[in-house]
């Protein structure tokens, strides 16, 4: 892949290519027969060339409905996407996670999951999604993750409090995780399948549950949030120590960034520009961390509603952890990123490119 592209020019409005701390790479993908998947948000990559991700379209103006939602699958490197079957949800994304390019689960949560009936049910693939073997279906999750074929974490749809569940069969039967001060999972963010952490608000106060060995043991911490930003709008973590974390106001685009080096059991201000973010769904990504170092923050650099002009959208890069940032303009939206052997690679669009990848390589 071409690490930097002509569009470099582009990008490169008062500057030049080289004097770029990163290299870009921009790769317009496209479905093969989708009839679902229009556009491509979550991703995760098993390999370089492998990767399962979203694939979701909403209906047109004036039409009712929520969106549909399907699992989608590259083996080029994100060139071509194919929608897997029996991986379609109306009105909310499946939950799905891969161990490598063919083993892999997904689960469907209370809206047609056969797109004939109602259910909740997880099922599971050693063949990169072409078949899919029933587990569960008793049990739907809203997010999931995998340490091996047979362990597995995750958050129940089930119960008003959608409590942390976990497997010890591959998913055919999921207990309850009993974690002592929990009350309401707030979110759950998912290193691997054997770290993560559990989040519950109360009043300004946010309380982590940080587990290391696939939610057999837990460490509670509190955090008071920054008077006046009241809502905690992402989580990134790039091992089990270093974390990040996104603050908004109600009803503003303008976010604020803290940031962790013991797990989330305290949690500092990281001074930075202003930052951005549109409030629209699905909600774009503002971080893209590779280490605890480097990493990179993007804003919609407009006030008001979200702005599609590509001269509006920017990034902020660090290599020193948050202590100094250079910002450059960067005209595309960013939808879901993931680090990848010291690259970060975005699911992005750029003038209607809905399948785009884009490569962010720090030199």
């Amino acid at each position: 892949m071409n690490p930097c592209p002509t569009f470099c020019i582009l990008l490169c409005l008062t500057c030049r290519a080289a004097d770029l701390p990163f290299t870009i790479a921009w790769l317009q993908g496209k479905c093969i027969d989708c009839e679902i998947a229009k556009n491509l948000s979550r991703i995760q990559w098993v390999s370089r060339t492998e990767a399962f991700g979203i694939g979701w379209s909403f209906p047109p103006p004036g039409a009712e409905g929520s969106g549909d939602y399907v699992v989608v699958r590259t083996t080029d490197g994100g060139r071509t996407w194919r929608e897997l079957p029996d991986t379609w949800q109306h009105a909310g994304p499946p939950a799905f996670w891969f161990l490598d390019g063919m083993r892999g689960w997904v689960s469907c949560s209370n809206l047609y999951c056969t797109q004939e009936v109602a259910g909740e049910e997880v099922r599971r693939t050693s063949d990169g999604g072409n078949h899919w073997d029933m587990m569960t279906q008793t049990t739907g999750l809203l997010t999931m993750a995998f340490a091996d074929q047979l362990h597995g974490i995750g958050q129940a749809f089930y119960g008003d409090d959608r409590p942390p569940v976990r497997t010890v069969d591959g998913g055919r039967t999921w207990s309850r995780i009993e974690i002592p001060h929990l009350k309401q999972v707030d979110s759950l963010i998912f290193l691997s399948g054997q770290i993560a952490w559990v989040t519950d608000r109360r009043d300004n106060d946010l309380l982590f549950f940080r587990t290391t060995d696939g939610g057999q043991s837990w460490q509670e911490s509190r955090t008071a949030l920054p008077r006046g930003w009241p809502n905690v709008r992402e989580f990134s973590f790039v091992d089990q120590n270093h974390g990040w974390m996104v603050l908004s106001r109600n009803g503003a685009d303008k976010v604020r960034l803290l940031k962790t080096t013991d797990g989330g059991r305290t949690w500092s201000t990281v001074s930075i520009p202003p930052v951005l973010q549109a409030q629209w769904v699905p909600s774009p990504e503002a971080l893209g961390f590779i280490s605890d170092k480097v990493g990179f923050v993007f804003s919609t650099a407009s006030d008001g509603p979200p702005s599609w002009d590509p001269a509006k959208r920017r990034v902020l890069f660090t290599a020193d952890g948050g202590a100094h940032w250079q910002d450059y303009p960067l005209p595309f939206s960013i939808s879901d990123c993931q680090a990848l052997a010291g690259d970060l690679v975005c699911s992005a669009d750029r003038q209607g490119s809905h399948f785009g990848i884009l490569t962010l390589h720090p030199k």
